[in-house]
């Protein structure tokens, strides 16, 4: 996991009262020759999402890729992603998940021009991206270096509203078998949560699915896979028949957030 502490540099916005954040997420790109991920052509299917992006999100300030970016990690797999995202001109920041190699996921996209800092300020908004990959792994951690980064980062930003990002979800999605692969030590990332009223949102990949609740006013979101999805509240492994997605997130100056799933039209 890296340790390394990068801060991207305050952005400004298409819109004067708010933030418009694109979140894609588990992608699962795969290099060529590789087995395939459950029979899915998951290049095709990202490219109808960035398609739809870019058809219907120009006023969009960021993208967000949370995690699982390639299915197994590799150089060409990464280039492979990045040469699809290669037609987008917003900006892009991404985390890793389970399925990467953060620093070569980190190397790759920082030499096809996207920024690899973990920390991107607004005029009222601050937006914290975290680790959560454990090598060899499936479920998630936030190594001490991580939390402590995130505590520093809430610390020094108490007059913005705050969203973080991250890969593993840190509640129960009511789903035994992708639960089993959570963050484990979600209690230690939401006692810190909870110490900062101004963190507004949380929105995570993984679970390959639509995920809202909300708790003590923080909107918890999770968010569908560009590829395959899982079915809700299953006790093990089954596909959903639901369409490649992506999140559309409105930060909005008085620190509420609107926020809508789209489905990729059959």
């Amino acid at each position: 996991m890296i340790e390394t502490i990068e801060t991207t540099t305050k952005r400004s916005t298409n819109a004067p009262d708010r933030i418009n954040i694109i979140q894609i997420t588990d992608t699962h790109i795969l290099d060529d020759g590789a087995p395939s991920f459950n029979d899915y052509d998951t290049s095709a299917s990202l490219m109808r999402v960035i398609n739809k992006i870019i058809e219907s999100e120009s006023d969009a300030d960021l993208i967000l890729l949370t995690g699982d970016l390639v299915h197994e990690p590799t150089k060409t797999a990464y280039q492979k992603l990045a040469d699809h995202l290669s037609v987008l001109t917003t900006p892009i920041l991404s985390l890793p998940g389970n399925h990467d190699a953060p620093e070569l996921m980190r190397y790759v996209m920082g030499a096809n021009g996207h920024d690899t800092g973990n920390l991107i300020k607004f005029d009222d908004w601050v937006i914290i991206l975290l680790d959560t990959c454990v090598r060899g792994e499936h479920s998630g951690e936030l190594s001490a270096v991580e939390l402590e980064f995130l505590r520093t980062s809430l610390e020094s930003s108490l007059d913005s509203h705050c969203l973080i990002a991250l890969h593993h979800h840190p509640v129960s999605i009511k789903s035994s078998w992708m639960d089993a692969m959570s963050l484990i030590n979600a209690t230690d990332f939401l006692n810190i949560v909870d110490e900062y009223k101004q963190v507004r949102g949380i929105i995570w990949g993984h679970i390959h699915q639509e995920f809202e609740h909300e708790i003590a006013n923080v909107k918890l979101l999770g968010t569908p896979s560009t590829c395959l999805q899982f079915k809700p509240g299953s006790t093990e492994f089954a596909v959903d028949d639901k369409a490649p997605a992506y999140r559309k997130l409105s930060l909005n100056k008085n620190g509420s957030i609107r926020s809508n799933v789209l489905y990729m039209s059959n």
